[in-house]
């Protein structure tokens, strides 16, 4: 039996006893998502007005859901779900529906290969913003549209740390014959994302680009919702990603 650490929605379910096991009671939907990239800068000039601009802090995701009114029936998994974390106390998981499949149905071709897993080639350190991903399976990857696209988020699957749960975003891929600089070997593609990596990331770690799932905590703990008198249930939840 695996504890459900997953917000509930239609695609993950929380029986009575906390875990996934069937039959599970699934959440509603989402009526709408704000995802703000949350980087602090500060930037000043110069007397001749030039720039100087730098990063002060790391990069978190914040996310704000609304749900449409709700039955007893869809609210009471996700609110029962939410006073079980207390707040910042207790991290989860969400997965927003935006990020469910990819964008590119080549790419998502080589995604639902069986056995197939994609990976990192070649270790990486903290901070830099770029990856060389290759793939298991001997489809070539990056050739005939086989690469992901910008704006997809990714997570890792990391051994050697499995508290590397960041969540990234690409911002532009290189595939062979397109790769700027150095160009690696043909059966591999080039990924810059935002923000830089937060920690070393091993050679041959998982890169998760089917529902990456959001590692979360809620910034104060469940304080309250209305109900209406059509017996519908009104609430908005924020979250912040956990570091």
């Amino acid at each position: 039996m695996a504890i459900q650490n997953t917000l509930p929605d239609p695609n993950y379910g929380r029986r009575f006893d906390g875990s996934d096991s069937s039959p599970a009671t699934t959440g509603p939907g989402f009526a709408s998502i704000k995802l703000a990239n949350d980087h602090r800068m500060m930037l000043t000039r110069t007397n001749s007005q030039k720039v100087i601009a730098r990063s002060i802090a790391g990069q978190k995701w914040n996310i704000d859901i609304n749900y449409h009114p709700m039955t007893q029936a869809e609210f009471t998994p996700v609110y029962a779900f939410l006073l079980a974390k207390k707040g910042p106390l207790n991290a989860f998981f969400v997965s927003l529906p935006q990020y469910r499949t990819v964008q590119n149905s080549a790419w998502e071709t080589v995604l639902s290969t069986s056995n197939n897993v994609i990976s990192v080639a070649g270790a990486v350190t903290a901070g830099k913003s770029e990856i060389v991903i290759d793939s298991a399976n001997p489809t070539t990857i990056g050739a005939d549209s086989k690469y992901p696209m910008p704006g997809e988020l990714f997570t890792f699957t990391d051994s050697n740390d499995s508290a590397h749960t960041k969540a990234y975003m690409v911002t532009t891929v290189e595939q062979a014959n397109e790769y700027q600089g150095s160009q690696p070997s043909s059966d591999t593609i080039r990924i810059n994302f935002s923000p830089p990596l937060a920690k070393n990331v091993a050679d041959n770690a998982v890169v998760n680009f089917k529902n990456p799932l959001i590692k979360v905590i809620q910034p104060k703990p469940m304080e309250s919702y209305s109900l209406n008198t059509n017996n519908l249930y009104s609430f908005n939840l924020k979250l912040e990603e956990y570091l």
